[in-house]
C-alpha cells in the first residue's frame, strides 16, 4: 500500500503489502495500529471476576474484542475506534477506556499538508495506518539522512488521545521500552524508544517490508503453509517467544496478525512492546519509583480467539497463555485453519470441542500440538523450549537454545545500540558481539547440515530441511566466499546427482523430476542437471510410448473381449429365441400327431424344418420319437380315411425319406365296392364302382350285389367285358390281339377261356383285389335281381311278320339295366359262368338265340373256344366280407 493508498483507507484495516517498490511498501506498522484498535477502560484497584455488562453494543461482536474488566462501581461504555474490516471479530485486538478520559476528536494529532516533525528530527511522511492506541507513521529520520543511511526511514508510533490522558502513561511506557529494547530478538520487531513531543507521546520502531502471517494463512486456507516456509516461520516464532518469555515477558495477544513475515522469509512478531508495556506492572523494577501505579496491563488486552481460559477469566498472566496461543497459531499455520473454528475458549470448553487431527505431521509432534491446545493451564506445556523440543523430530541439544539464546541477547543488544548511534553519533556499535553471534549462528548451521549429511533420505523433509539450512547460511554470509560452503554445496550436489542416477535407472520419473529441479539449487554450472533432464524427457517419452502402445493393447483386448461378450450375448439371445420358436414348432407338430383332426402334412412338413432349422442338434435327438408317432397317427387314420392316409404316408415319406417306421405302415384301402352301394348299382356312376390299376387307369365297371342266404354279396360287372376294358392288358402282357375286333366296344368274343383266366390273374394283380368268372347261381341271381323282368328290346334272334331283330353284336353299353344295374344280362353274347365245381357254361343267351328261349336262366354247356357269340362278364369278391 502507498502513502496515497493509506491516506484513502484512512479508518480501514489496512493491509501489508509484500512489494518492493518504496511507494508501494505496506508496513508492518499498519498490522500494529489495527490490532491495537481498542476499548479502554480504567483497570480498577482490585481484580474482577467478570467484566461489567455494558449497557451499549460495540461496533465489533464482544467476543471478538480484547476485553477488559471494567470498575465494579463505574459501569462503562464499550467503545471502539475504528471499524474494523476483518470477517471474523474473534482475531481483533480490543481495548475499553475510561469514558472521564475521552479526548475530543480534535485533540488527535492529524497530518497536514505541511509535514509535522517530532523532536526536530523525524518527518512524517505518510499514515500506514490507525488503531485505537494510536497512528502508524511512515517518517524520516533527518540524523539517518545527515549520515547518509540508504534506509532513512522508520516507523513511529503515536499515542492516542485515550492512552496519553493517563498522567503516568509516559513514564510506564518509557519503562516498557526498556524491556521491549532488553528483549530484542532477531524475531521481534525492534522497538528503538518512547519519547514526548508536547503533549504528543510517541515511539520508533524499524520499519519493513513483507506480510502478515494471516494473511499467508488465509492464502493456504485449504492446506497450510508450504512446509518448508512453515518450519522456517516456527522457529523464529517459537524462538522469540522463548526468549521473551526467559526475559519474564509474557506477550497475552500473541495471534497471526502479530506476526509479521518479512521479504527476506523471516518472521517476526511485533506489539511486544506495546502488549507487555501494558500486560504487568514492573516486577522487575529495582526501586519503589519504578513501580508505576498505572498500569497499562490492567487494560486486558487479547483477543478472544487466541485468548487461553484463564485470559477470558481475568487471572493473572502466565507464559503459558502464550502457549495456548502459540498452539493456535501453529495449527493455523498447518492446515489454514483455527482449531476451534475461532471460537473463544470459554465457549470451546463448555462444548468440549477438541482440534481435528493433522494427519501428515508424526504423533510426537501432534501430541505437542494438542498439549498446547489444553483448556486449562494445568494442563499445558510448560514452556516454549519444551514445545518446540517436542514439535520438532529431532531432540535439539542444549547448546543450541543457549546459543540462540546468547544470539538473540546479541542481536537485541545490537539493535539497541544501533539505535542509539543513529540518536546519539558518538555512540558506536559492538563490532565483537556481532561477529560472536554470526560465528555461533554458522557453526549452528554447520552441525546441523553436516547431521543431515550424514543420512541422505531425500525426504521430502530431508530436502526441505537441508535446503532451509545452506540457504540460511548463504544470507548470514552475504555473498562472501566460503570455503565450507562452497564445498558442501558441491557435496549435496553430488548426493543430488547420484540419487538422481539411481531414481532414474528405478523408473521412478515423478521423482527424478523433482530432484533434478531441486539440484539446480546446488550447483551454477547446469550441464550435468541438463544432460539428465534431457534423458528423463526422452525416458518419459519411451515410457509414454510403452504405456499408450500397452493401453491400447490393453484397448483392443479390452474391445475383442466386448466383441466376443456381444456375440457371445447375441447369440444366447439368439438361442433363447430359437428355443423359443423351436418349442412353438415342437407344440405345432406334436399337435397334428394326436390325429385329433385331419392330418395336414402341409402345415406339418413346415414344423419339421423350422425344427431342422433352429436346432437340428436337439431335433435328432427327437426325430426317433416324432417318426413313430406320426406312423401311428396315419395308421390310425388309415382306418376310417385309408385314401388320406395313404396321401399322408406319401407325403411323410418325402419328408422322412427311406424311414422304416413310416415305410412299415400298412393301410387297408377302402373298397371302392363296398358294401354300402350293395343292390343301387341302376341309381347311376355314383353307385357303381371301378378298381384302379397300379399300370394306370380302371378296370371293369362293376356292380355291387347284395347277398341272399348262403349267398354272400360280390361284385358283377355292370357290363359285358369289352375290348376297350382289356386294351390294357393285351398292350402290357401282350398275350392278345386286338385288331381281331372291328370295335373296340363290342363284347369281348375273340379270346378262348385260357386268356380270359390269365387276364383276370392280372386284374387281380393290378387292383390288389379278387377278380374271377362268376359262379351260375351268382350270375342268375344278380341277373334277375330284385325284380325279374326281361328287357323286349334284348338282342336275341326274332323272325316273325316281318320283324327281324339279333343276329349280330352290339355294343356293351346297349340295353336296359336291371333292378341291380346289370345291363344285357339275356342276349347280345352268351356270358360263361362256372356251374357245380369248375364245369365251363354259357347262360344268358345270345344275338343267335330265339327270343323265346333268350332268358337268364338259358344256359348251354361250352367247350371255353372262342366264338362269335360267347363272351364274359367278370365277378369280384367284397374286400370286408
Amino acid at each position: 500500500m502507498t502513502d496515497s493508498d493509506n491516506n484513502k483507507e484512512k479508518g480501514k484495516s489496512p493491509q501489508i503489502s509484500n512489494q518492493s517498490g518504496e511507494q508501494d511498501k505496506t508496513r508492518i506498522y499498519q498490522k500494529a495500529a489495527q490490532s491495537d484498535k481498542t476499548r479502554i477502560s480504567q483497570r480498577p484497584t482490585t481484580p474482577v471476576d467478570k467484566p461489567e455488562p455494558s449497557n451499549k453494543q460495540p461496533s465489533q461482536a464482544a467476543s471478538d474484542v480484547t476485553r477488559f474488566q471494567p470498575p465494579a462501581k463505574k459501569p462503562t461504555h464499550l467503545r471502539s475506534s475504528h471499524q474494523d474490516n476483518s470477517n471474523n471479530a474473534n482475531d481483533k485486538t480490543q481495548f475499553r477506556a475510561p469514558s472521564s478520559h475521552r479526548p475530543p476528536a480534535s485533540e488527535k494529532p492529524q497530518p497536514t499538508s505541511e509535514k509535522q516533525i517530532l523532536k526536530g528530527r523525524f518527518e512524517l511522511e505518510s499514515i500506514l495506518g490507525t488503531g485505537g492506541m494510536g497512528v502508524v507513521y511512515k517518517a524520516r529520520d533527518r540524523l539517518k539522512v545527515e549520515a547518509q543511511d540508504r534506509d532513512p526511514y522508520v516507523a513511529i508510533k503515536v499515542l492516542s488521545e485515550e492512552f496519553k490522558t493517563h498522567p503516568e502513561a509516559f513514564i510506564a511506557l518509557q519503562r516498557e521500552s526498556r524491556k521491549a529494547q532488553r528483549i530484542a530478538h532477531p524475531s521481534t520487531v525492534k522497538v528503538y524508544d518512547f519519547d514526548r513531543d508536547g503533549d504528543i507521546v510517541f515511539m520508533t520502531m524499524e520499519y519493513m517490508v513483507g506480510k502478515p502471517l494471516d494473511q499467508m494463512v488465509r492464502q493456504y486456507h485449504a492446506t497450510g503453509l508450504p512446509r518448508d516456509d512453515a518450519w522456517v516461520i516456527l522457529s523464529g516464532i517459537c524462538s522469540a517467544l522463548a526468549h521473551a518469555h526467559h526475559e519474564k515477558i509474557v506477550h497475552s495477544d500473541f495471534k497471526p496478525g502479530n506476526v509479521f513475515i518479512t521479504n527476506s522469509g523471516m518472521a517476526k512478531i511485533f506489539d511486544f512492546g506495546i502488549a507487555r508495556a501494558v500486560a504487568k506492572i514492573d516486577r522487575h523494577a529495582d526501586t519503589p519509583q519504578d513501580q508505576t501505579v498505572f498500569d497499562p496491563g490492567g487494560l486486558g488486552a487479547l483477543t478472544p480467539a487466541y485468548a487461553s481460559l484463564e485470559m477470558l477469566q481475568g487471572k493473572t498472566p502466565d507464559v503459558r497463555d502464550d502457549i495456548y496461543a502459540l498452539g493456535c497459531v501453529v495449527y493455523e499455520i498447518f492446515t489454514g485453519e483455527h482449531p476451534f473454528d475461532r471460537i473463544p475458549a470459554d465457549e470451546a470448553y463448555k462444548k468440549k470441542l477438541k482440534p481435528r487431527r493433522i494427519t501428515d505431521i508424526s504423533k510426537p509432534q501432534w501430541k505437542a500440538i494438542e498439549a498446547s491446545l489444553a483448556f486449562k493451564r494445568e494442563d499445558r506445556i510448560e514452556s516454549v523450549d519444551e514445545f518446540y523440543r517436542l514439535l520438532t523430530t529431532k531432540k535439539k541439544p542444549k547448546l543450541l537454545l543457549t546459543a540462540l539464546l546468547l544470539a538473540s541477547m546479541g542481536g537485541a543488544f545490537f539493535a539497541y545500540t544501533q539505535f542509539i548511534n543513529t540518536t546519539l553519533p558518538e555512540a558506536a556499535p559492538s563490532v565483537d558481539l556481532n561477529e560472536f553471534e554470526f560465528k555461533i549462528r554458522y557453526q549452528l548451521s554447520q552441525e546441523k547440515i553436516e547431521s543431515l549429511l550424514i543420512k541422505p533420505s531425500f525426504s521430502s523433509e530431508w530436502e526441505s530441511s537441508i535446503w532451509s539450512e545452506l540457504r540460511g547460511l548463504n544470507e548470514m554470509l552475504k555473498g562472501v566466499p566460503d570455503t565450507w560452503y562452497s564445498s558442501t554445496r558441491g557435496k549435496i550436489y553430488q548426493l543430488y546427482v547420484q540419487k538422481i542416477t539411481q531414481m532414474m535407472s528405478a523408473g521412478k520419473y515423478s521423482r527424478t523430476k523433482t530432484l533434478i529441479g531441486n539440484g539446480y539449487r546446488y550447483t551454477d554450472d547446469s550441464t550435468l542437471l541438463d544432460n539428465e533432464a534431457i534423458k528423463l524427457t526422452s525416458a518419459i517419452q519411451l515410457k509414454a510410448k510403452k504405456e499408450l502402445a500397452k493401453e491400447r493393447e490393453r484397448q483392443r483386448l479390452a474391445e475383442t473381449k466386448r466383441q466376443s461378450s456381444i456375440k457371445q450375448e447375441t447369440r444366447s439371445t439368439a438361442k433363447k429365441r430359437d428355443a423359443g420358436l423351436f418349442n412353438i414348432a415342437l407344440t405345432n407338430v406334436n399337435r397334428q400327431l394326436k390325429c385329433v383332426a385331419k392330418l395336414n402334412m402341409r402345415d406339418f412338413n413346415i414344423a419339421i424344418t423350422k425344427l431342422r432349422t433352429l436346432d437340428n442338434g436337439r431335433y435328432k435327438k427327437l426325430e426317433p420319437e416324432l417318426t413313430t408317432n406320426l406312423a401311428q397317427c396315419i395308421s390310425a387314420i388309415g382306418r376310417n380315411n385309408p385314401e388320406h392316409a395313404l396321401d399322408a404316408r406319401r407325403y411323410a415319406l418325402r419328408i422322412f425319406q427311406n424311414n422304416t417306421a413310416i415305410m412299415a405302415v400298412m393301410i387297408k384301402e377302402r373298397d371302392a365296392c363296398d358294401i354300402s352301394i350293395a343292390g343301387l348299382g341302376s341309381n347311376g356312376d355314383r353307385a357303381a364302382c371301378r378298381d384302379k390299376l397300379t399300370s394306370g387307369g380302371e378296370g371293369p365297371t362293376l356292380v355291387v350285389i347284395p347277398g341272399s342266404g348262403r349267398l354272400k354279396p360280390f361284385a358283377i360287372g355292370k357290363y359285358e367285358v369289352s375290348y376297350t376294358d382289356i386294351a390294357a392288358f393285351c398292350k402290357i402282357t401282350d398275350q392278345c390281339d386286338l385288331n381281331k375286333s372291328s370295335n373296340q366296344s363290342y363284347p369281348v368274343t375273340t379270346f378262348d377261356i385260357s386268356i380270359v383266366k390269365r387276364y383276370l390273374k392280372w386284374l387281380s394283380k393290378q387292383t390288389q383285389r379278387t377278380y374271377r368268372l362268376p359262379t351260375k347261381r351268382e350270375w342268375v341271381y344278380a341277373a334277375k335281381s330284385s325284380n325279374y323282368r326281361l328287357d323286349p328290346n334284348r338282342n336275341c334272334h326274332l323272325s316273325t311278320r316281318g320283324i327281324k331283330k339279333g343276329g349280330e353284336l352290339v355294343r356293351t353299353t346297349i340295353g336296359r339295366q336291371n333292378s341291380w344295374g346289370m345291363v344285357n344280362y339275356a342276349g347280345n353274347v352268351q356270358e360263361w359262368v362256372y356251374h357245380t365245381g369248375k364245369k365251363l357254361v354259357a347262360v344268358g343267351g345270345s344275338h343267335n338265340t330265339s327270343m323265346e328261349r333268350c332268358t337268364a336262366t338259358a344256359t348251354v354247356e361250352h367247350s371255353g373256344k372262342a366264338d362269335k357269340q360267347t363272351g364274359f362278364r367278370v365277378a369280384r369278391e367284397l374286400v370286408d366280407i
